[in-house]
């Protein structure tokens, strides 16, 4: 949605414009086009730059990305994921596996790609991203590189909201962004981007109010449920409700919700906002 080129013209495109962590990225990312980095483990808070950096820097590259959230256990595609792996003996680049959100990953799992990574290692790097280094288990932290990320600064992140936006954003609002995100350069973009370009307006009685002006599950395209989907999501920040509760109380027997909530195994199984994105996508364009 936002993050679209229509609403984010100025979406980092090299890893260079990445904000933040600039050293880190830099050395990074001349190792993986080196051909010297092993398997790896980043670990970082939200919204640090983990998995935009791995989507520039492998451009060009045979990627498998695998989103762990909703797929702890990896059953259905096991088989999938060892072939992918052992990749070709004429190729000469190496392949890439980007295991996001891998602290969800059950310990069973871990066994398995913990052979992977044994079994592979000549064709193939496995790159686990996390918040939590210690829900990765001890064998596969010793046959791989830790890689810490820290949250950008400030003023950073202050800069990339006004870059992005096109210096379109005053300055008390921009510096009440970076307040709220708590260095979280995702949820501070998500936010700025929507002030720049949709009108947001809160209600003391919130979903009900939500729900009632929610644009139709047909005809409605562009900016109209942006619009809608970014204002849902800041009048519940700005509430303290769960954007799940959206999702409960207003579509609980829709078949597009369902099944979209099935796909993450069960309601609480990823973020809430990614999860309440997901279903208003499916329900607006089925």
């Amino acid at each position: 949605m936002l993050d679209s080129s229509l609403y984010d013209p100025m979406s980092p495109k090299t890893v260079g414009d990445i904000v933040g962590n600039a050293e880190l990225w830099s050395a990074l990312h001349a190792q993986i086009k080196e051909q010297t980095t092993g398997h790896l483990v980043c670990v970082g808070p939200a919204g640090c730059g983990k998995s935009l950096f791995f989507r520039i820097a492998l451009v060009g590259y045979k990627v498998l990305h695998i989103d762990c959230t909703a797929n702890s256990g990896l059953r259905e595609m096991r088989d999938a994921l060892r072939t992918f792996a052992r990749g070709s003996k004429a190729a000469t680049d190496l392949r890439w596996i980007v295991l996001e959100h891998a602290d969800m990953l059950s310990s069973d799992t871990q066994a398995f790609l913990r052979r992977c990574l044994e079994t592979t290692a000549g064709t193939t790097r496995v790159a686990f991203l996390c918040r939590d280094a210690g829900a990765i288990s001890e064998p596969i932290l010793s046959r791989t590189t830790l890689v810490t990320v820290d949250s950008p600064e400030d003023t950073e992140i202050a800069y990339e909201i006004m870059r992005r936006t096109e210096y379109k954003i005053e300055k008390t609002s921009v510096e009440g962004i970076v307040r709220r995100c708590y260095g979280n350069v995702r949820s501070a973009l998500t936010e700025a981007l929507a002030a720049r370009h949709c009108s947001i307006v809160t209600d003391d009685t919130v979903i009900p109010a939500l729900l009632a002006s929610r644009p139709g599950s047909t005809g409605a395209a562009g900016i109209e449920w942006v619009s809608w989907a970014v204002q849902a999501l800041l009048t519940c920040k700005n509430e303290g409700i769960d954007l799940r509760d959206v999702l409960r109380r207003g579509w609980p027997k829709h078949p597009a919700v369902s099944q979209t909530c099935a796909t993450w195994s069960r309601l609480g199984g990823t973020s809430p906002r990614s999860l309440f994105f997901a279903c208003i996508s499916k329900l607006v364009r089925p």
